[in-house]
């Protein structure tokens, strides 16, 4: 039996993403025993994943010592394939303890992002993503499996639980309005001039989801269908409640991803990120609203740059009416 790791360590968006290529790699190899390394504070994502054997997790609080000794244990697992879809300091480190003449890794576009943010000139391919560059080590280049993540029936009977305690039935939308940098943020107003309107044309609830320093989740509307649960949830209880939503609304954060992968579909608002960058959709009812006729945008990857023009009018251009369009059709498809 071979014997193959996958290492993906962050970030949540990646981590979703890489579970197409699980996918193919076992249907490549459907004997195999497949390990995953994760950094520990993600390691809830995978949990339940039926095509994982051994889920190996990596703190990075241990530091360089930490590392080392992950190093070695890995050494003895005696792996006949590895494949790095991250490509990254720490897996170089552990690429010196792994012995295999089958050791894959990615090879990021670093160059084209560069000439991409900095000297706005794409020479990226129409068709590029991130789960084709990860397929690359497959020698695959299209038709790819969808993302996909798992959760028991008692974890989605106990999200169900947790939201009839706020009064919450099955018929109800879910927003993700912060992320991890407020460049990819979409304005409060917007996303309030937008629950408005569903409000009005739905009969349905609105659930806010967010980490603790989502400060934006607090600043919408106060309204009797409006539930904010910012920092009331744990990462598989906020799972349980996406793969209930009638729909996903936010920018291109791991929320998103996860919906999607729990075959939710989303409308992704997208500012500063672009497909170059991961931001990606999978689901046919999904879609991405953003603003192509902008010579300044993408400008990160992960939209940690400030904005250095008098407006971020990659998000200002962004009408409300828009994305409650796009809504309303796939919620009524």
């Amino acid at each position: 039996m071979k014997k193959i790791l996958i290492i993906r360590m962050s970030a949540i968006g990646d981590i979703v993403l890489s579970t197409s290529f699980l996918s193919s790699v076992k249907k490549e190899f459907p004997n195999a025993k497949i390990d995953f390394l994760i950094k520990s504070e993600f390691s809830d994502i995978m949990y339940q994943n039926d095509l994982i054997n051994d889920l190996i997790t990596y703190d990075k609080q241990a530091g360089l010592k930490g590392l080392l000794a992950l190093g070695k244990g890995l050494k003895n697992k005696n792996y006949d394939m590895v494949y790095d879809i991250h490509s990254v300091f720490r897996s170089k480190i552990l690429s010196l303890f792994i012995k295999t003449k089958n050791f894959k890794k990615i090879s990021k576009p670093r160059l084209k992002r560069f000439l991409l943010f900095y000297g706005y000139q794409n020479f990226f391919e129409k068709n590029f993503s991130h789960i084709k560059m990860y397929h690359s080590l497959l020698g695959k280049t299209g038709m790819f499996p969808k993302t996909k993540l798992s959760l028991s029936d008692e974890e989605i009977n106990q999200a169900k639980s947790f939201l009839q305690n706020y009064n919450i039935k099955d018929n109800f939308i879910t927003v993700v309005p912060g992320a991890a940098w407020s460049q990819k943020q979409w304005s409060v107003d917007s996303y309030n001039n937008l629950v408005k309107r569903l409000l009005k044309t739905f009969d349905m609830d609105i659930v806010l989801l967010g980490a603790k320093n989502d400060t934006i989740c607090d600043e919408f509307i106060s309204h009797k269908r409006i539930l904010n649960l910012k920092d009331k949830t744990s990462l598989r209880v906020a799972m349980g409640i996406l793969k209930l939503s009638q729909h996903t609304i936010g920018s291109d954060t791991g929320l998103l991803h996860i919906s999607e992968a729990l075959d939710t579909p989303v409308t992704m608002i997208l500012g500063p990120t672009s497909k170059e960058t991961g931001a990606g959709i999978v689901l046919a009812k999904s879609k991405i609203i953003q603003n192509n006729d902008l010579w300044c945008r993408p400008c990160s990857q992960n939209g940690s740059r400030s904005c250095y023009r008098k407006e971020q009018y990659c998000l200002t251009g962004i009408d409300s009416q828009k994305v409650y369009n796009h809504i309303n059709e796939s919620i009524n498809l």
